[in-house]
């Protein structure tokens, strides 16, 4: 792992060079890299019939490339990104696919429908987990905008971004949580969104927890056509 290393385009065969990958992860022994991938878009199809975003995980050691989920119905049935190992070897993710929110229209006689955000623009990515075999998937989060970014905490906890979209809200705080969903609370952002340059207004993503215990993040506004920002350390001890 240097700038000299000799590159190895592991995801090449399977995307042809058209795809995309995004949120990549290393396992806590640097042998695997976890991640989410797309294959290239399908012309002339419809939106329903495009490939989705899957979790998929390339063994360094064996040069072994393969998607978590193997049957192409589950893996299909919703757009899953942002995965992280949990330290059991299960894998959180976030994903559309929402199946106890669903379970649970259902024992209440309501009508069935894909979770979508509050502003109904597109569907809302909560929080899952599921072995490392891609069985036993499980929504451990209900949001009605976007739950991203888990990590884990020295503690065990998952640390998470969660936007609250609601009334005046419109805000990606973080939040943390025990890895099947207890626990659920505030970790940082609710009262710190006017701190960017000359009191802008900012948002936080991407928490990673570092050794001596402070949280890096990237702080940058809401909305914009540049997706980069600026990293930022985080006393959460200290600061709530």
């Amino acid at each position: 792992a240097s700038p000299s290393a000799r590159q190895r385009n592991v995801t090449g065969a399977f995307t042809g060079g058209s795809g995309d990958v995004k949120d990549v992860e290393v396992s806590w022994d640097g042998t695997r890299l976890l991640f989410a991938m797309r294959a290239p878009e399908i012309e002339d199809a419809d939106p329903e019939d495009q490939p989705t975003w899957n979790i998929w995980e390339y063994d360094i050691t064996a040069k072994v490339l393969r998607r978590i989920m193997v049957s192409d119905i589950t893996a299909e049935d919703g757009q899953d990104v942002a995965p992280h190992y949990l330290p059991d070897g299960r894998i959180i993710f976030s994903s559309t696919r929402q199946r106890r929110s669903r379970a649970i229209l259902v024992d209440e006689g309501k009508e069935q429908f894909s979770a979508l955000d509050e502003d109904r623009n597109e569907p809302a990515l909560v929080l899952h987990v599921m072995d490392a075999d891609g069985s036993n998937i499980t929504q451990v989060t209900y949001n009605q905008s976007h739950d991203l970014d888990p990590t884990v905490l020295d503690s065990g906890e998952v640390a998470f971004v969660r936007w609250e979209n609601m009334g005046s809200r419109n805000a990606l705080s973080l939040y943390r949580m025990q890895p099947d969903g207890t626990g659920l609370e505030l970790f940082y952002g609710a009262h710190s969104h006017a701190t960017g340059t000359d009191g802008a207004e900012v948002h936080f993503l991407q928490p990673r927890e570092r050794a001596d215990g402070l949280l890096l993040a990237v702080k940058l506004p809401l909305s914009g056509s540049y997706r980069g920002g600026e990293l930022v350390l985080i006393d959460t001890e200290n600061y709530i």
